[in-house]
This record gives C-alpha cells, structure tokens and sequence, in this order.
C-alpha cells in the first residue's frame, strides 16, 4: 500500500483516523460500488491539505483527534480506528442521526472534508455523469482582461499616489472605482486575492475552490447550528465565484430602511434609475430556456401544477452555455462579474488594480482618512513588502466580515456599539427529490428559476439550484448504506434552495488583529420555523412535479414518500435550530448605515461617523437583510456613495 504520510501535513496516526472514517461514512459496495478506499480518499485529501492555511490544518487535526477519542467516552471503550468495520460503521451512523449536536457536527464537518476528496475522484465523477460538460457545445468567446500589479513586480516598500484608496474589488469596490474613475479621479484598487482568468476555471472542481475562496471555503459561523460562509478571495471578490443572479432590492425592504432605520435618499424611485444603469451595463436578462436545465424545468412543472408563480432568474450573463460551474468561476467567461464588466472599464479610465496586497493600516490624520498601508503578498500568503498609498479619499468595500474587522483594527466605527454586529447571513437550506426520470441537476444553470409564493408571508425564497456533485456530496448529511443510495440516484434528484430573511443577528469577534475572525451567529426559532414551513412547501411543489420522494434529512424525518408526511413539518417547535443544515451565501450588516452616530457606523453619504473621508460601500451597510441575493443592492449603494464622494 502507498505511503501518503509523506505526500501531504498529516501524521501517520491522523491519516489512519482520516481512512477509517472515510470508509466508514462511504463505505464500499452496495447499489454504487466506489467507497471512500477505492479511491484513496484519504491520501488525496492530504495532499489537498497542503494548499490550505495553518490555522485551518490546525482546526482540522484538533478534528480528528477529538473524533479518534471519542468513543473512549461510548460503550466501545476502544479508539475509533481500532475499533471493527462494523463498529466504526454503526459509531458514524448513531453520531449523524443524533439530535445532539457535540455529535452530529463533527461527523458533519467530517463529511464535508471527505466528501470532496471523493467527489473529486475522476472515477466518482464518470460513475455519477459528471462530465464538465456545458448545455452548449460551442467554443467560448473570451472576455476582456486586466493587467493587475502584483508581486513580483512590487516589492519591498512601494510608495503611491491616488485621489481615492479602495479596499476591495468586489460588487461595491469595483462599481466605487469605475464611478470614480469616469469622472476624472485618480483610483487606486487594493485587492487582497489574485487574478483569475477563463483558463483558470477548469480542471478538478475542488482545486478551484481552494485557488479562489477564502481561507479553502472553511470560513463558519459559530451557533446553532454552524453556518458555512462560503466567500470569494480574488480580484473581483465573490462575484467570481457567486450565481450571477440579479435581484433588485424589494420596495418593501427599502421602505422599511427608511421609515424604521432613517435612510433617506435609498428609495425605490431614486434607486430605480441607478438600476436601469447596471442591468444595462451588466447584460441583466432571465436565463433563457434553451439553457435553464432540468433541475428548473421540474420546478417549473410543480409550480404550474399548483397554479403558483415561478419564473426564470435574472442574471448577468452574455454568452452563457449553461455549464452549471458559476460557483467555480465561469468557464465561459458569460458571468459579467467585477473583472469583465466594471472593473475594466474603470482600469480604461486610469485606475490601477493591486492584487495580492492585504490592507491593514488606515492612515488617519486630523480626523480625516489620508491613505493606506497594505502587505504585498505573493501567491504563498507571505509578506513580501509594504505598499503605502497616500489618499484623499479612502473606501472600504472589504465585505461584511472583514469591512468592520479593518475598521475596528484602526480604531474606527466603535462609538456605536454596533460596528461588527447585526450580522445577517439570508440563511439557505436546500431541499432535493427523487424522480423517475434522469435529471442530471448539475447540467444546465446552475440558479436558474424562483419561486415567491411565500415572499410575503414568511420571507422565504425559493431559488432551483445545483452544484456539481462533487460539492454535493460533501454537503449532503446521509452516510455509510444511506450514502451510496442516495449516490446511486443521484442523476434523479432535483433541487431547490431557501432562503429566509433573518431576523436572526451574529456578531464578529478576534482575538488579535490579522488573525481570522470568530463569527457567531444563531438562527432563531422564528426563522427555523419559516425554513421548515419553506421546505414543507418545497416538498410539495417537487410532488406535484412527480417526485416519487422527498429528501429534508432533519432528525428523524430524513425522507417523506407523500405529502401527507410533512406535517410534522408545519408543527411550531417539531425541530430546533440546530436541526438545519444551513449555508449563508449572503453576510450584511455589520457596519449599519443610518443618520445617527449613536445607533450607526457610517451616515447616509456612506462616510464613518468617526473619520471624514473614510466611506464604506459593501453589504455591511445594510441595516437588516436585503431579503433577495444582494449584489444588486450592494452596487446600488456603491453607485450612490461614489455619487457623494464626487462632491468633495
């Protein structure tokens, strides 16, 4: 047998537990024959280990050992990888289905990380039909490129000049730039991530997650239960690496900013110019039929049947060939994220992107920002020099996680009480169906088609979306017999997403500056119940479509076979919170916008209450949840503090 000892940061004795884990969560034979073993899953997740960062191979090693211990504390009295197949098998099985979650979450996250080393096998992904195929066979038209400034080309300490300093090169960094930059101003863009091209977004699945997330996509809130903040790290930020989906921000939602939160000027009439400009700019259009999908299509036909609403997303594309991969960063180049819609025309316009160059210092003098000191890194995350931009303009557009992180660093946003608070997550669980007929959900765009039937009433939306099996099979909770059925059928099963408008609030911590954040975050009752009521209606949708079951994998109602089955569903505390499997794809709100600097971290022009001059422009400034995917209403915003920023 091969030594992999060597071949990545395990020991020997973590490997062994990492095996015996892996065998048992997928187990060989049954109705799909590849297990964990035939394809070394061990051995190639240690050898993924060694592109993720110390602190989260740390987390990862305090893992095993804690789950190698375990059953010290059961009847078995024996370290899991002594203990038989058999008891291993049943020890994994009793610890998923566990209401308790000190024991169902470890063997969660050790599905997680097991799950896509055998995702990513090639043979796992013939066996399933995952081809890397697209809808449309026809070769890509390239789109246009950037020419960043990176290590090596900078080194040491490098000293610049700019009328406005933009940390960040997301939605809101990008839009801040272009605006900036079209008037005259001179712009310089600080972006932490690299540069990432079309012919970087091919090739094993996992290995783009790795290149182009943050901290390996292992970035969690802490609560009940643990939610995954999946967040892009490259130039252009998660718009990589997200949906495309263009929502604008509902009138109902911004009429409650305004009456409850004071924020004049963020109207539905006055933002409606602003975003007939950026559907225009971005190609926003519903995502045509020809390459909508299955996994849509089956929605499609439930909701009809019912005689609901549903209706083709809208998105940013030009081009798409419904490769399903927007997730992994667009093949196509049809996504018009940041680095092919906004950011090229404001590099047209003079200004000059740093990429791998993490802000850390906010220059301050008299009470106004004066410019920023950020390290040069070079592909490894090693320091390699200090650049020093002298500014007179600063804007942060770091994100809802790091945005209040760099502020609280500089001594900035605290007088409050709310910088790092009112986190909100728009908290997602999916929801998946077995048919008769093959669907391959992957196949086609990846979020394609809505449902808003319960907008009103409960703030949930339903979204049809897919990820590559690979991921997939990560995130799905079934293990050992469960596993391989569930993989058996999985070109049959269609999908859906919910996602709530949370009342629920996080807060972010860290023990020292620089160092990765802490984020806490609960879900409330209240939203567990209308994510429950959510998949109740999901469920019956995908009935009515013809599904012969339905898979909501809570504590003792993994499966329902008709729809006389989910009542349970509809009775008021049946589940905890931390029953759900939840996703936060969308963090807001940690740095509140509003006219008051007792109550709000930055005022209506964008700038910090504290420090003149110094503005953010990203989803943090988002007093509750946007309620829809937020990128529209992030560039929105951007677009109107670029706008005051242009007065001085």
């Amino acid at each position: 047998m091969t030594d992999h000892s060597k071949e990545g940061p395990l020991r020997a004795g973590q490997l062994a537990t990492l095996a015996a884990v892996a065998e048992a969560l997928i187990p060989s034979g049954g109705e799909f024959p590849l297990g964990a073993a035939d394809v070394g899953v061990a051995g190639r997740l240690n050898r993924y280990l060694r592109d993720f960062n110390s602190s989260t191979r740390r987390q990862i090693g305090w893992l095993l050992a804690a789950w190698e211990l375990s059953p010290l504390l059961s009847r078995h009295l024996k370290p899991f990888s002594q203990l038989s197949a058999s008891a291993r098998a049943a020890y994994v099985e009793e610890a998923a289905a566990s209401r308790y979650p000190w024991r169902h979450i470890p063997v969660g996250l050790l599905k997680q990380l097991c799950g896509v080393a055998y995702g990513a096998a090639p043979e796992v992904e013939a066996a399933l039909g995952f081809t890397h195929s697209c809808i449309h066979a026809t070769p890509p038209e390239p789109g246009v490129r950037l020419a960043p400034i990176a290590f090596p080309q900078i080194k040491g300490n490098v000293n610049e000049r700019a009328d406005v300093c933009i940390i960040g090169s997301g939605a809101g960094g990008a839009v801040v730039a272009k605006e900036l930059a079209e008037t005259g101003r001179s712009v310089l863009i600080i972006e932490e991530g690299g540069y990432f091209t079309q012919d970087d977004f091919h090739g094993a699945p996992f290995e783009r997650v790795l290149r182009t997330y943050r901290d390996q996509a292992t970035t969690m809130a802490y609560g009940r239960p643990m939610v995954a903040l999946p967040l892009g790290k490259a130039v252009g930020g998660t718009t990589v690496i997200n949906s495309g989906t263009c929502f604008r921000t509902p009138d109902k939602v911004l009429r409650r900013w305004e009456s409850e939160y004071g924020l004049t000027g963020f109207d539905s009439a006055t933002l409606a110019p602003i975003f007939d400009n950026i559907e225009m700019l971005l190609n926003v259009m519903p995502v045509p039929w020809d390459i909508i999908g299955k996994n849509a299509e089956i929605l499609d036909r439930g909701v009809r049947a019912l005689g609901l609403h549903g209706e083709p997303i809208r998105r940013c594309i030009r081009g798409c060939r419904g490769c399903g991969v927007c997730a992994l960063g667009c093949p196509s180049d049809a996504k018009q994220s940041m680095p092919l819609s906004y950011l090229p025309r404001a590099a047209a316009h003079g200004a000059r992107i740093f990429a791998l160059c993490r802000a850390h210092r906010i220059l301050i003098a008299n009470g106004r920002a004066t410019g920023v000191e950020a390290d040069i890194l070079d592909a490894a995350d090693t320091v390699r020099g200090r650049l020093t931009v002298r500014a007179d303009a600063v804007v942060v557009a770091a994100g809802s996680i790091h945005t209040p992180l760099l502020l609280r660093a500089n001594g900035v946003g605290a007088r409050s009480g709310q910088l790092g608070r009112n986190l909100r997550v728009h908290p997602a669980v999916g929801v998946s169906a077995e048919f008769d007929e093959d669907i391959y959900s992957w196949r086609g765009t990846l979020q394609s088609y809505f449902v808003d039937h319960l907008m009103e009433s409960d703030e949930v939306m339903l979204e049809a979306t897919s990820i590559i099996p690979g991921m997939g099979l990560a995130f799905d909770k079934s293990v050992g017999a469960d596993a391989k059925r569930m993989m058996a059928n999985y070109h049959r099963l269609a999908t859906t997403g919910l996602f709530v408008s949370d009342s629920s609030s996080g807060r972010l911590m860290q023990w020292r500056n620089n160092s990765r954040p802490i984020i806490l975050y609960s879900l409330n009752q209240r939203d567990a119940q209308r994510l429950l009521r959510g998949m109740a209606f999901a469920a019956e949708i995908f009935f009515a479509a013809g599904a012969r079951k339905v898979y909501l994998r809570l504590p003792g109602l993994r499966e329902v076979s008709d729809t006389a089955g989910l009542a349970p569903l509809r009775s008021d505390n049946q589940w905890q919170p931390s029953a759900l499997t939840l996703t936060g794809f969308h963090p807001m709100g940690t740095c509140r916008m509003g006219p008051r600097p007792e109550s709000s971290v930055v005022n209506l022009r964008g700038e910090t209450h504290d420090v003149q001059r110094l503005f953010v422009a990203d989803g943090s400034l988002f007093p509750t949840c946007a309620g829809v995917n937020p990128q529209l209403s992030i560039m929105a915003f951007a677009t109107r503090i670029a706008q005051q920023i242009a007065t001085i």
